[in-house]
């Protein structure tokens, strides 16, 4: 074989490196913005405006429970709360049932690893269950963070 014919053999593969360089370059310094679910370990891409709710079933009234919160740059802002239950609301130090009914921000938010309530982070059209597990310190914590684009890729590869 020639050496032109072992370039041109090779050229596909040296492309690709050369593309995924580029890649990892461009990567660096860059952030993006995730919403981390600790246990079950999930990290889910959001950007600034983006919503995502957290359902339950409250447990004094067992009545369902839906929340809503919107991405902020940084940590996210509890926006409305939903029930069928009005003594659910007034439970929750919430007056009125109209959407904003709420203004808290948060940077994390945890909930009892031991919940029966049935808790669930929906974010687009992904639906986390965040069941009964054992997490750290008895809570399931759900954050904010910016994290390195490198990070988060690698974070795809290993799961």
């Amino acid at each position: 074989m020639t050496r032109e014919a072992r370039f041109r053999a090779t050229r596909p593969a040296l492309l690709l490196l050369v593309l995924l360089a580029a890649l990892v370059v461009a990567g660096i310094g860059k952030n993006v913005l995730v919403l981390e679910i600790e246990d079950p370990n999930v990290t889910v891409t959001v950007r600034v405006g983006d919503v995502f709710f957290h359902t339950y079933t409250q447990s004094m009234y067992d009545v369902p429970v839906k929340e809503k919160f919107r991405v902020e740059d940084g940590l996210f802002r509890l926006v409305h709360v939903t029930t069928s239950s009005d003594a659910a609301l007034v439970y929750l130090g919430i007056e009125k049932k109209d959407e904003p009914n709420v203004d808290e921000a948060f940077r994390e938010f945890t909930i009892p690893a031991a919940s029966i309530g049935n808790h669930v982070i929906s974010v687009d059209d992904k639906e986390i269950p965040l069941g009964t597990r054992a997490g750290r310190d008895g809570r399931i914590r759900v954050k904010l963070v910016k994290i390195s684009l490198l990070t988060y890729v690698g974070r795809l590869m290993w799961r």
